[in-house]
């Protein structure tokens, strides 16, 4: 009921492919689990054809975790293409177990599935810090955002895959029935964060690829004033949404040249020159004011306490307050 339910919530929420890859995995696992109920009653125990067939079948589902997987960490980049290659890599040695009944091609295939799922989880370690750095150059913010959450996941799918690759060798209800147990539990919180996580989409995949070979000086010093103008006197870091496409749509000019004057004038992301201005903001409030840390964060621009205190921990190495308590301290 779970896994159907998640399928009707993923496909109706925004047509990405994410969420359809989401809604794809949960309607195949909930389908499985549907199948297990009429196989595993009659199974009579040990590694029989029959066992074997109906975890062969199963494997296919595999690459639908890496999809998601890609399209977490690189939105945008996944291909059809890549996507029926991914599934023929485990769906030949599948049917060829099937028709052969050769079981060399099944322990082939669960070989495959369990480099392929270490080779995954790799990846996506490697991947995260990789996207993080590129939504600071685009974003303001991360909550919603972020992947820290899937850093967890993984290290609970380790232990999933290794429940799992035991159930196929070695079969026994009771590991079946933990594995199953334990999957959903996982999935719970999976199926939660990737709900609530934002699209990144439209702001990472918009390319442009103009050429700053042929942009003068000046007219990269007019956008740096413009900018610095949006800053100082319009103070458009007070918006807890800020991304480097209003910025470029305020100057009227597109995000390429945006990003040079944050790489190379000030030196800097988007998001640490964005919550500089914030925090500065923040630390002026918490001396000449006793509103409470809530507010505080609300009027400096960030969209949450959580983030405001993490922020401003970072670059003044200590809490917000930390720093009321000094700063008062100082004046008596």
């Amino acid at each position: 009921m779970f896994y159907f339910m998640m399928t009707w919530f993923f496909i109706r929420k925004n047509g990405e492919l994410l969420s359809k890859l989401v809604a794809a995995l949960m309607l195949v696992i909930g389908l499985q689990c549907v199948k297990d109920l009429f196989f595993i009653p009659f199974h009579d125990g040990g590694l029989s054809i029959n066992w074997m067939i109906m975890t062969a079948s199963d494997m296919v589902a595999v690459p639908l975790y890496a999809f998601i997987l890609i399209e977490l960490c690189r939105p945008g980049t996944l291909t059809w293409r890549q996507i029926v290659l991914h599934e023929l890599s485990f769906v030949v040695p599948m049917v060829l177990f099937v028709t052969t009944r050769i079981s060399l091609f099944y322990y082939i295939e669960v070989a495959w599935a369990c480099i392929y799922g270490f080779g995954y989880a790799v990846w996506t370690i490697r991947a995260i810090p990789r996207y993080h750095a590129l939504l600071k150059q685009r974003f303001s913010y991360d909550e919603n955002i972020n992947l820290n959450w899937l850093r967890i996941i993984l290290c609970s799918f380790s232990v999933i895959l290794a429940l799992w690759l035991v159930d196929c060798l070695i079969i026994n209800l009771g590991i079946e029935s933990i594995y199953l147990i334990a999957t959903l539990i996982i999935w719970m919180f999976i199926s939660y964060f990737i709900y609530m996580h934002e699209s990144v989409l439209e702001e990472l995949s918009m390319s442009e690829n103009q050429d700053l070979t042929n942009v003068c000086y000046t007219e990269m010093s007019v956008i740096g004033r413009q900018i610095t103008l949006l800053f100082d006197n319009d103070r458009i870091w007070l918006n807890p949404n800020l991304k480097l496409s209003d910025i470029a749509k305020a100057v009227g000019t597109n995000r390429t040249y945006v990003s040079a004057f944050f790489n190379t004038e000030a030196k800097s992301t988007f998001y640490d020159f964005v919550n500089r201005y914030r925090i500065e903001h923040a630390c002026r409030l918490l001396e000449s004011s006793s509103d409470s840390l809530k507010l505080v964060a609300e009027q400096s621009g960030f969209n949450s306490q959580q983030s405001f205190i993490r922020v401003f921990s970072k670059i003044n190495g200590m809490s917000p307050s930390e720093y009321r308590k000094v700063k008062r301290l100082n004046n008596n």
